[in-house]
């Protein structure tokens, strides 16, 4: 069996919870206990009383907690039959970070399938992106360049930089689509398990720069196709320095 399928399979034991909003520490773990596959779709939830218990919390907390995967659509809760555990593909999309990161590990199966629907729609926004900018937004452009390829600074604002990067690639398309749907994936990259998966896997945004900058001056000197080539192998290494980084944490990790 696959290292890493048979690690989704441990069960952590629940532990008691260390925040003042005890039910959103709750949800959190039985979340993981469901993207772990502890729980299965069809299965019910341990009563309140015994996951009470468990989380040594009052049946309020575990109630509230409930509440919030239901918000998530990982369980249906009927009066009288407690909570059923439902198929992830029905979850809502503010599952999705946790699915990438939970339980100090990135999902690779899952971070392929992301980029998997992720790319095209990127390269699709890249290409309208060069065909409609103005000089004021590949100023935008250098500016956040110079960000990303500075190593001396935090791994968080460079990466920042990168997200901004594909804000303003959706303003440079001038679609209204792409800006909300940009912004909502700026939102999903800022989220707390893609910062903890970036602490963990460490990825070097630097990688893009020379891309970048071939995008850059083909756009200064008019050469959109060749513009649009260089953007389009910034996103393609961005996915795949990401999964290529995630691999080599799961492997150094199995070496004794």
């Amino acid at each position: 069996m696959d290292d890493v399928a048979e690690a989704q399979r441990t069960v952590v034991p629940f532990q008691p919870p260390r925040r003042r909003r005890l039910h959103q520490d709750v949800a959190e773990q039985l979340r993981d206990a469901i993207l772990d596959g502890r729980y299965r779709p069809g299965d019910k939830l341990p009563p309140e009383r015994e996951l009470a218990d468990e989380f040594q919390v009052n049946r309020t907390s575990v109630r509230e907690a409930i509440k919030v995967l239901e918000g998530l659509g990982l369980v249906s809760v009927r009066q009288g039959d407690g909570a059923t555990v439902l198929p992830l593909i029905d979850a809502s999309f503010g599952v999705l970070p946790a699915m990438v990161f939970h339980g100090g590990r990135a999902d690779l199966a899952f971070l392929a399938e992301l980029h998997e629907v992720m790319r095209p729609l990127l390269f699709e926004m890249g290409r309208l992106a060069i065909e409609r900018s103005t000089p004021a937004q590949v100023a935008e452009l250098k500016a956040l360049r110079d960000v990303i390829a500075d190593g001396a600074r935090e791994l968080e604002e460079r990466a920042r930089a990168l997200r901004d990067l594909l804000v303003v690639l959706s303003d440079m398309t001038g679609n209204r689509v792409w800006q909300m749907l940009a912004r909502r994936t700026h939102a999903f990259l800022s989220s707390e398990p893609l910062r903890e998966a970036r602490g963990k896997l460490r990825p070097d945004p630097g990688r893009i720069v020379p891309a970048m900058d071939e995008c850059i001056v083909a756009l200064e000197k008019g050469r959109t196709a060749q513009a649009v080539e260089a953007l389009q192998r910034v996103i393609r290494m961005v996915g795949d320095t990401t999964l290529a980084d995630a691999r080599g944490r799961t492997t150094n990790r199995r070496k004794p």
